[in-house]
């Protein structure tokens, strides 16, 4: 039997602690995290198809989550890639989630599906 002075230290260091609890998307834990389902509210919080969107954090993101016409629920990255306005004040139309700021509309993956603003050739739009 070992006596208490010969016993390893049970605490973590700071860069351990460092690396088990930081869970942004460029971290060890995150990374790790990201690969699994994680449960991140209760459906019910978002009640009706259409409804106004929700504030959610999750692994040290900003992301908001809304329910569709057709009734699904997804989340979205917290600020429009156009100018970065919260995409919490967006209205919540027609199986997506539109930015009030110039109109982007953004579907349950994320993807930008309509951008009323842009030019039929624009780069923006094609993605060339």
């Amino acid at each position: 039997m070992q006596s208490a002075s010969a016993q390893e230290d049970p605490t973590l260091t700071r860069e351990e602690n460092e690396l088990v609890t930081r869970t942004g998307p460029d971290t060890p834990s995150g990374q790790l995290w990201r690969r699994f389902w994680l449960p991140a509210m209760l459906s019910s919080e978002l009640p009706a198809p259409d409804c106004p969107p929700i504030r959610l954090r999750l692994l040290s993101e900003d992301l908001i989550a809304f329910r569709t016409t057709d009734g699904r629920v997804g989340a979205v990255a917290n600020n429009c890639p156009h100018r970065g306005a919260s995409l919490f004040f967006g209205r919540n139309e027609e199986q997506g989630l539109r930015c009030v700021y110039h109109g982007w509309k953004f579907d349950l993956t994320g993807a930008c599906v309509d951008l009323p603003n842009e030019p039929v050739e624009s780069t923006t739009r094609t993605g060339r």
